[in-house]
This record gives C-alpha cells, structure tokens and sequence, in this order.
C-alpha cells in the first residue's frame, strides 16, 4: 500500500491528515496503535470493498466516513483510482480515559463503525478539512477542540450500539443537552426543512422508538405534535407580518401547497390563516387567543 502525505497536524492526542493512498490487488490495510476516523475527501470511484468485515463497502459517497478502533486490520479490494482521505488518528489510552470505553468494547462494534453514519460528526470532519484548506486564527486549537467533540459523538454512538446489542432496558429519559439539540434543529426548520423522527433520532444519539418514549415521558407532548406546534408558531409570527403572503409562508414552512397550509392550520388553531391575520389587525397587532 502507497501513501501520499498531502498535510500533516500533530496535537497532544490526536494527528489529522489528508492523504492519498493506492494499492494493487487484495491488500491488508496496516494495523495502527491508534483509533482511526476517516472520511472520503475523492470522487469518481466505487465504494470502498472490504472482505472480512461486515458491511461489505463503506466510504460509499465523498463525505462519508468510516472508523476503525485501534489493533483492527480489514481486508481491502483494490479501486480503479487513489483514494483520498482525512484522517483523524487517536491516542488509545486517552480514547479510553475520556470515553471510559475499553477498547474490547470498540472492537466488538467495529463492523457497525466501518460505515459509520453520524450527520454531526461528517459535518465536523467537513470542518477540519476546511480549516486545513484555509487555516484561520488559532488553527490548531480550533481543530483540536473539534477533534474533541467528535470524540464525544462517537462515544454517544458506541453506548447507543452496545444498548442495542445488549437489549437493555432504555431509561425513559432524555438529557438536557438532547432536549436542546431537538430545540435548536426545530428552531431553524424554516431555513432548513422540519426533521422527520429519524433525524432527530441521529442528533440525539438514541433510536426512534426511545426518542419518541422519552421525549413523551419528559415534556408531556408527541414529538410529532411537539414539532407541529413550533411550525405553526413560526406560521403565526409570519402572519404577523403584512408584506409576507400565505403562499411564502407555505413554501418557508415545507407545506405541500397553500390550501394545504390552511387545512393544517385551521385543524390547530381553529382559524385560516387569512382570518387568523384579520384578527390581528383588529386587536391591534396583539395576537388573538
């Protein structure tokens, strides 16, 4: 196996790089004393086929990732061009001390961490690499400290895959910090989408089953409904507005159609928009009951 070093950032506990690597035939990737996160940077190419490991391929698109724990070799079918890849390599022993994850317990799930799907971790990874491109103030502690919150996501997802494997009991119970990731996504739904379960599932490092338990157990409301609420509580502080116009309001707020917007409005606040509007201007721009 050919490695083509293209940059190179040692810190205390963890060396990122950016390398192009090639390699003829079947070949063994090498055994590292590190744990190793790594995501696709190259396109114009095949998955990644691996032979003694399930899944059979990973690093499937540009961006996606993979992670090997340390001591874990996998077997490597060759591609039609270089691979390119950022790489985040970790000291073992301070993986272990931070996470109090052994690393048995790394290596049990390392077939579910070969293709490792995590949204804020591709993003953070994304991150570094700009960072590399273009190095700002303070480089190597800005990358440090994503390094360091990548390493907690992926500690969050290693327990989330060993209580699935172990069919634990789940705690009908969501953290402060999770509770503030649904918030913080639903609050910019009208930039970006509203989130289906699953996604909001993923942010939260848990399934969707226990989502939606314990965000009943905890709040008191269906996440589902949870979610319609703040839309229509984005809805009705748009109608406050007289230059914005029920159709952009629909459109900004994902509904399929204006007439759709209204039905599912109305069944929530008992008004159409458009009589919704009216009183608001007939309470003096006080938003009625």
């Amino acid at each position: 196996m050919q490695q083509n070093l293209e940059s190179e950032i040692v810190l205390a506990h963890v060396t990122v790089q950016v390398a192009t690597i090639s390699w003829q035939g079947v070949s063994e990737r090498p055994i590292y004393a590190e744990h190793s996160l790594f995501q696709r940077l190259s396109d114009n190419h095949a998955p990644l086929r691996i032979g003694d490991i399930s899944p059979a391929e990973t690093l499937s698109r540009v961006g996606s990732m993979g992670f090997l724990p340390a001591q874990c070799s996998v077997q490597l079918y060759p591609i039609e061009k270089p691979l390119r890849v950022l790489y985040c390599f970790y000291q073992a022993d301070f993986v272990e001390k931070v996470t109090q994850i052994p690393g048995d317990m790394w290596q049990r799930h390392a077939p579910a961490l070969i293709a490792l799907k995590n949204q804020r971790i591709e993003i953070l990874m994304q991150d570094i690499y700009a960072e590399i491109n273009q190095p700002g103030f303070s480089r190597d502690f800005l990358i440090e400290s994503v390094t360091n919150l990548m390493l907690v996501e992926l500690a969050r997802h290693v327990r989330m895959l060993d209580q699935k494997k172990g069919g634990s009991h789940e705690n009908p119970s969501l953290a402060s910090w999770q509770l503030r990731r649904i918030d913080e996504r639903i609050d910019c739904s009208p930039g970006r989408g509203y989130p289906s379960l699953a996604e909001l599932a993923e942010i939260c490092g848990i399934s969707q089953g226990h989502l939606a338990r314990s965000f009943k157990a905890v709040t008191g409301w269906q996440i589902h409904r949870y979610i319609s609420e703040a839309r229509m509580k984005s809805a009705k502080l748009m109608l406050a507005k007289p230059d914005v116009s029920c159709e952009e309001i629909a459109s900004r707020l994902g509904f399929k159609s204006p007439a759709y917007f209204s039905t599912a409005f109305r069944r929530l606040t008992g008004r159409t928009p458009s009589q919704y509007r009216k009183k608001i201007y007939e309470v003096g721009g006080s938003f009625p009951d």
